[in-house]
């Protein structure tokens, strides 16, 4: 069997909508993308939040940290208006929102999760994001990322079978150390920096996707060498050269 490049909906599908909001999300789908790649951080009532940075300050007309900010200070922020086209009455949501939104969509893809902890310690916050995906027991796949190594040794020690990725600017020698001990299955590195390595990194690759995919060249280098994945804000662009370059193939 013959296997596609996944294509990975960077945040939704943020070029047409604001970022990692349900209109984004909703959007992402009308192309039917492998995985939907989204931002986990936690409010500081505890909420579990759908947001990218840890200020509010880019997505939102809102100023502050995240960890700062309770759940109702967040709600009363519009996160419609940053970008064009601006979208009224569009609010950050949480990881519940989300989870209730793909099952009523009846998703069946995979949601690719990234934990914020690289920069802010949110003590916990594994245990209760896999509370909250497992309360919810949804029949799609889930595969956890993060920058933070030590957060995703967290999540192999909670849940044995889970499917994790290193998300990285490129790997070192640590990070393939423990992906052969077994505590992360993929790793996921930045198109700009492996674009500069040789050829021999750009062999057929089952472990790793590349981040952020953008331009037309290098989609097509990313498809022409059949590497897992590209993680991208232009769907529409990543779906017309996978056709053109590797054609109705299964995964």
């Amino acid at each position: 069997m013959t296997r596609q490049t996944q294509i990975i909906a960077h945040r939704g599908y943020r070029v047409v909508a604001p970022e990692n909001t349900i209109p984004a999300f909703e959007a992402a789908l009308a192309y039917h993308p492998d995985m939907l790649e989204t931002d986990v951080h936690r409010t500081k009532d505890g909420h579990l939040v759908i947001i990218h940075d840890e200020k509010v300050d880019r997505t939102t007309d809102g100023t502050g940290l995240v960890k700062d900010l309770m759940l109702s200070e967040i709600k009363q922020l519009n996160a419609g208006e940053y970008k064009m086209p601006k979208m009224n009455d569009v609010k950050v949501p949480t990881l519940a929102e989300l989870l209730c939104f793909l099952r009523d969509q009846q998703f069946d893809k995979t949601l690719l999760l990234e934990i914020k902890t690289d920069h802010i310690n949110y003590s916990g916050i594994e245990k209760e994001i896999l509370d909250m995906i497992a309360s919810f027991q949804p029949e799609y796949r889930i595969i956890y990322q993060s920058f933070n190594l030590e957060t995703l040794k967290i999540i192999r020690r909670l849940e044995e079978h889970a499917e994790i990725a290193a998300l990285v600017y490129w790997p070192t020698p640590k990070v393939y150390w423990l992906k052969w001990r077994g505590v992360f299955d993929y790793i996921h590195a930045d198109i700009r920096i492996l674009k500069q390595k040789p050829t021999v990194f750009w062999r057929p690759n089952w472990h790793l996707r590349a981040w952020t995919v953008d331009k037309e060249k290098d989609m097509r280098r990313v498809y022409r060498a059949g590497l897992r994945g590209i993680i991208t804000n232009q769907l529409a662009l990543a779906t017309r050269l996978r056709e053109e370059i590797q054609g109705d193939k299964n995964d």
